[in-house]
């Protein structure tokens, strides 16, 4: 996996990390909801190495393009627009 280099500082890599990870679940919790799945599924909500990169590749991607702007709306929401926009693109 990539290793972040925090261009807006750890902090910022941080919450933006936390933010992607929280929209990610959504998502998948949003998917899962539609497919039939035994109690054990139910159960076992743990992420998958492919997950634990698409969170990071995306924390990085967005960390990166938004270097030095000023942020016009909360930071969930444009975290959660980014995010979804890069799981359509997938």
């Amino acid at each position: 996996m990539p290793v972040p280099d925090f261009p807006n500082g750890f902090e910022s890599w941080q919450r933006t990390h936390f933010e992607v990870v929280e929209v990610l679940v959504y998502i998948r919790s949003l998917e899962e909801d539609n497919q039939p799945k035994t109690f054990d599924e139910a159960l076992d909500q743990s992420a998958t190495e492919d997950l634990y990169k698409l969170a990071l590749d995306i924390t990085n991607k967005f960390e990166e393009q938004t270097k030095g702007k000023k942020r016009e709306r909360s930071l969930f929401d444009e975290i959660e627009d980014f995010v979804w926009a890069e799981v359509k693109s997938l």
